[in-house]
């Protein structure tokens, strides 16, 4: 796989097992997913957690302008989901990393890139890569409040 362009990271305070598990279990609450500019997930193909899924999303870029995302789920690996888009563009891809860091903590890495060199370029375009990597970083930052709190609330 080729270097991301963009890259969101946080340190998650939850164990790596538990991570995985809030992933895996999108499809039976796409509204963890769900956040200011990110209406949640619908799937629209086959299970997440299994190659070939197919989700759809409503995203709000810079405040204003929404886009229906369109993504299919290309690989899963033990703490790695790889994805890429269909739509509106495709030659685009992501993904989400799991690293155990401690017992207790975990590194997320959500990456964008692509094997083509136009999108690539696109991608590091400051119109594009400002409300991108904005967006992504919104998306890692909600993750980890999600998990963080999921897992909280389950251990008391």
């Amino acid at each position: 796989m080729d270097d991301p362009v963009l890259i969101a990271e946080a340190l998650v305070k939850v164990p790596v097992d538990f991570a995985t598990a809030w992933f895996l279990a999108l499809a039976d609450h796409p509204d963890r997913y769900a956040f200011e500019s990110h209406a949640g997930f619908i799937f629209t193909h086959g299970e997440f957690g299994k190659p070939g899924a197919r989700f759809q999303t409503e995203e709000r870029f810079a405040g204003f302008l929404k886009l229906v995302l369109k993504f299919e789920l290309t690989e899963v690996e033990a703490h790695r989901f790889i994805f890429r888009l269909l739509s509106p563009a495709r030659d685009v891809w992501g993904y989400f990393e799991l690293e155990p860091t401690s017992r207790n903590s975990t590194h997320l890495r959500l990456a964008v890139g692509s094997h083509r060199s136009f999108p690539r370029r696109l991608l590091g375009l400051p119109p594009v890569r400002g409300p991108v990597q904005h967006q992504i970083e919104g998306e890692v930052a909600h993750i980890s409040k999600s998990m963080a709190s999921l897992y909280q609330a389950e251990e008391e």
